[in-house]
């Protein structure tokens, strides 16, 4: 996921690793804080792949500092990886639904619609099995474990009707 909020940031703005981390605290808080020591190998991945290409330059204080921009494979590598992205992982399927709607304005109407057509579907998975769950009488949540995963369900029905709309 760290990759693609990389690359959402980096089709906005050519960057130092130093304003990607500014920018992903900024804009995705409430998903992510990566430190330095996770966007660097990131980068390097990014980079490897071609997605991500830098130019090099001494700062004021002599040190020599990279600027990242996005390259246009890089811009169809994250408009695909959002796309088809797989939300395999329920445990991390409604934060990374969250993230990838929150970037999907990269995408083309066509990719949106496909896109909202299957996170919709995925996430009504998700409520399905949330409250089948609930439902279960062999589980034996406590009185806070459901009420967890009921505010669960509403979060998974208004992101739902966010993205039918």
């Amino acid at each position: 996921m760290l990759e693609l909020l990389i690359l959402y940031i980096l089709n906005k703005y050519d960057c130092t690793i130093y304003k990607i981390q500014k920018l992903i605290e900024e804009m995705f808080f409430i998903f992510s804080c990566p430190s330095l020591g996770a966007i660097n190998p990131a980068l390097k991945r990014l980079e490897n792949l071609g997605c991500v290409e830098y130019s090099s330059f001494m700062s004021d204080g002599g040190k020599l500092s990279k600027t990242y921009k996005i390259t246009p494979f890089g811009l169809k590598y994250l408009k695909e990886t959002i796309s088809l992205f797989d939300f395999k992982n329920n445990a991390h399927m409604l934060n990374n639904a969250k993230v990838c709607i929150s970037i999907s304005d990269v995408l083309d109407n066509k990719q949106k619609e496909d896109f909202y057509f299957l996170i919709a579907n995925k996430l009504k998975i998700l409520k399905k099995d949330v409250e089948n769950k609930l439902k279960d009488p062999y589980i034996l949540y406590t009185d806070i474990q459901k009420k967890v995963l009921e505010a669960t369900v509403r979060e998974i029905e208004e992101l739902i009707l966010t993205v039918e709309k």
